[in-house]
Parts: C-alpha cells; structure tokens; sequence
C-alpha cells in the first residue's frame, strides 16, 4: 500500500487560516491529487452569491479551502 498527503488550506476566520495533512493511501490503482481533493471535499454554493463574488466554495469540515497541494512522505510534489 502507497500513500501521500493532501494538504489543506483552511480559513477559520478573516485573518487566520490552518494547514491540515490528511493521508490518502491508494493500492494497485494510482489516485490523483485532484482525485484526493474531489474525494475529501465538498462544493458549497455561496447562497449570498453577487456580481463579483465567488458562487461557491470548496469546504473540509465546513471549513471553506483556500488552497491545496499532495506531498508524498519522502515530501516530493504529487499530481
């Protein structure tokens, strides 16, 4: 069994935010890292949505995600 780390970035407030690690481990069948994201996460639509605004957010935890990248253990960039 094989595993990387998706990395989240989340907003907790206006002015901070936190990182979190979460492992995915995959077998045979290799997984993306947007495949990880898609799987760990959920699309919110922004019910206050106006022009200029984003109509939605991805969210962990609800939690919206401002930023994500995978890393595998040895810390090299997975796709």
């Amino acid at each position: 069994m094989n595993i990387f780390f998706l990395i989240l970035g989340l907003l907790t407030s206006e002015a901070s935010y936190e990182l979190i690690k979460i492992p995915i481990s995959y077998e045979i069948k290799q997984i993306t890292c947007e495949q990880a994201f898609k799987n760990n996460t959920k699309w919110v639509v922004n019910p206050n949505h106006q022009q200029g605004e984003s109509w939605g957010h991805f969210k962990y935890k609800n939690k919206i995600i401002f930023m994500h990248y995978c890393k595998d253990s040895k810390g090299n960039w997975v796709r």
